[in-house]
């Protein structure tokens, strides 16, 4: 039995640039980025005080990150009601910090000798927003939190991609929320993994990443549903790849040698060549070990097909927004494989020599894109890579 075939019908998207998928879009074409002064946390012994933050703030009994991925998902729908069998639709998310916000508040209430109520600390755990976002639609399936560190959502994409392929659901969301908080804030930067000023990708003289939240929502569903009721199709899932460093703790492997395993792997599920590559949508976090460590393993997996591809990275724009960059890598690629534009890396002026391949600098650029490779590189080595294709009715 051939598998079936798994496209994008609807997209949400919540960022620090706008609130919806096209606002975003358009600001990130516009070479606008939505990095400002750090107001969300109050953390002023901290040297970097920059952070992408969605101009939203938490609801009574609901999270940031709840609100962020119940609006993506309605933007995602766009009306639309899923029909059928409720056992037959699944939601799979990425998490990072889900609910550390809510938590934080109440430690901080009850060491300033405040009592303060355990209730909502208590059922906040790491799966809020995927529990969330089912009961809006009513999905009695699969769901799934995937809590893989910065590849999170991206895996949570694949595996949504899996069951469709494996004919056992009609509907899947994917995707992830993020909002800031204390704790990962200052891990990041005890790590000295965070740039004081705008973070740089691929630059030769990148310092580190800046931090940032927002929210994305991807609905999935078989080829044939999708044309027999007319639906848009966004773009085509073709498959994922996934392996493991088994390095170090938060380094990458400097060759490169796991994330290209991933990316190999990812075509040769979507039995699609490196030549077939127009984009990759890549992890860049602009932290001096990661940004060559990608281009190498680029290099590595595509081959020469690598000088004609285009690599653009949203973490210039938007900054790391940890367990959502996948599913926010992956949206920006789906955008460019439908306007046929790829989004530009910022403050890219001068390129370290590592990163000799073209990152898109400083403005977005038109050109073909026929398929693309979205990559999220987790610590720990827990590498992601998924195969999208543009849509042309075939």
């Amino acid at each position: 039995m051939s598998p079936v075939r798994v496209v994008v019908t609807g997209l949400g998207l919540v960022s620090s640039l706008a609130l919806d998928r096209e606002g975003t879009w358009s600001a990130m074409l516009a070479g606008m980025d939505g990095l400002g002064p750090l107001t969300r946390l109050d953390l002023p012994l901290e040297p970097a005080q920059i952070a992408g933050q969605v101009p939203m703030e938490p609801a009574r009994h609901q999270t940031l990150g709840e609100r962020m991925a119940l609006r993506a998902l309605e933007e995602a729908l766009g009306g639309l009601q899923l029909e059928g069998d409720p056992a037959r639709m699944g939601v799979f998310q990425g998490a990072g910090t889900s609910g550390l916000p809510i938590t934080e508040a109440y430690l901080e209430e009850r060491l300033a000798g405040r009592r303060s109520r355990a209730a909502e600390p208590s059922y906040q755990g790491p799966c809020v927003v995927t529990d969330a976002l089912a009961r809006r639609l009513g999905a009695a399936g699969p769901r799934g939190t995937v809590m893989n560190a910065c590849s999170s959502s991206l895996l949570a994409l694949g595996q949504a991609w899996e069951r469709i392929a494996a004919g056992e659901l009609n509907f899947a969301l994917a995707g992830g929320a993020e909002s800031l908080c204390r704790t990962t804030y200052a891990g990041f930067s005890c790590l000295k993994a965070m740039d004081p000023q705008k973070c740089r990708p691929f630059s030769r003289d990148r310092a580190g990443l800046n931090l940032g939240e927002g929210a994305v929502q991807i609905l999935l569903e078989p080829l044939d549903r999708a044309q027999a009721r007319g639906a848009v199709i966004l773009a085509e899932v073709l498959g994922y790849g996934a392996s493991m460093d088994a390095h170090h703790a938060t380094a990458p492997h400097p060759e490169g040698l796991g994330a290209a395993r991933a990316m190999a792997m990812a075509l040769r599920v979507g039995q699609r060549d490196a030549a077939d590559i127009d984009l990759v949508s890549a992890h860049g976090t602009a932290t001096p070990a990661n940004d060559g460590a990608e281009c190498v393993a680029i290099r590595r997996a595509l081959g020469q097909a690598a000088n004609e591809i285009s690599v653009t990275s949203t973490k210039s724009q938007f900054g790391h927004t940890l367990g959502t960059a996948g599913a926010l890598g992956a949206a920006v690629a789906i955008l460019a494989l439908r306007d046929q534009v790829v989004s530009p890396t910022l403050r890219l002026e001068d390129p370290d020599p590592l990163c000799d391949l073209d990152c898109t600098p400083l403005q977005a650029k038109e050109r073909r894109v026929r398929a693309a490779l979205v990559n999220a590189f987790a610590f720990g080595g827990n590498n992601v890579s998924l195969l999208l294709s543009r849509w042309g009715g075939a």
